[in-house]
């Protein structure tokens, strides 16, 4: 263990310059450093390995034996030790790993759809594995390297975690095209006029991030029905007096048979971010995923 202590990386860095060069002064050049420098160093080298290493000649530096017979282990040991501090290069096309991620109805919609797509164009080796858990389940298999990312609302965001803001997203009113509502702006007086569908994983309760600008507001006093996902609205709204509230952003990912009104009332928004454990926080496919989430988020 005391030969390993004394052993120093860049001690055997000057050893594999001498050993290519054969000379002291070349040597020195090529490091960036003084030739007293080298001649030092190669003297500890000498007590290191209890060998003369080079015997001086007329043209430079000749090894010795033992100096020649160190010269593979050590351009490997510099090697492995070079490809060790290197962070690994990630190839997106020639990647294979599966990423698994937390997301409710309206985000998977949103966000992991283009997401996908995206993904399955630079990376088809790359699997996606979606999942629609509770802030604290997804939390907690974060923590224990069960789930890769969660995409989620700052309010529901572990204090331990790092993230990342995708987006600021605004509710707007949605009818279907055929909707009493002609006018693309309405009252809040003439929206109230009708029954109202509503999303919300638990039932009339309301809970989380989604519906919390919504509970105080006259908005939601004429709600009729409520669903565990958006995917059935347009069926519930087609040919219907039935009206809605989403985020803009759902909108545009949805079908035609919808339209927007402009609600003169104040609407609440929604920011949205990802969120992910420090422990992934530098790993190269985990980076490289998350660029192509933020691209999406960005031109959605």
């Amino acid at each position: 263990m005391a030969d390993i202590l004394r052993a120093d990386l860049n001690l055997l860095k000057v050893l594999d310059v001498l050993l290519d060069e054969r000379s002291v002064s070349l040597a020195a050049k090529r490091l960036h450093v003084t030739q007293p420098s080298v001649s030092y160093t190669l003297q500890k080298l000498r007590e290191l390995f209890d060998d003369p290493l080079f015997i001086r000649a007329q043209r430079g530096l000749i090894p010795t034996a033992r100096a020649e017979a160190l010269r593979p282990s050590i351009k490997r040991l510099l090697n492995d030790a070079q490809t060790l501090i290197k962070p690994p290069e990630f190839r997106p096309a020639q990647a294979e790993f599966t990423f698994s991620v937390s997301a409710n109805d309206y985000l998977q919609i949103a966000l992991l759809a283009p997401l996908i797509m995206a993904v399955r164009e630079l990376s088809p080796g790359v699997k996606i594995a979606i999942y629609d858990l509770s802030a604290e389940a997804a939390t907690e298999r974060i923590r224990r390297g069960d789930l890769d990312m969660v995409l989620t609302f700052p309010e529901e965001l572990a204090a331990d975690f790092c993230s990342r803001r995708l987006f600021r997203d605004n509710y707007v009113g949605v009818v279907s095209r055929d909707h009493p509502l002609k006018s693309k702006s309405v009252s809040l007086a003439q929206f109230l006029r009708y029954d109202q569908v509503i999303v919300s994983p638990t039932g009339f309760a309301f809970e989380g991030p989604l519906y919390r600008g919504l509970l105080d507001s006259p908005l939601m006093e004429k709600i009729a029905v409520t669903s565990p996902s958006f995917g059935i609205l347009p069926r519930l709204l087609a040919g219907g007096e039935l009206v809605a509230m989403i985020p803009r952003r759902l909108l545009a990912m949805m079908t035609s048979e919808l339209r927007e009104i402009n609600i003169a009332a104040e609407m609440p928004a929604l920011d949205v971010i990802a969120a992910w454990h420090p422990r992934v926080d530098h790993d190269p496919a985990h980076q490289w995923l998350r660029g192509i989430l933020g691209r999406v988020a960005a031109e959605s």
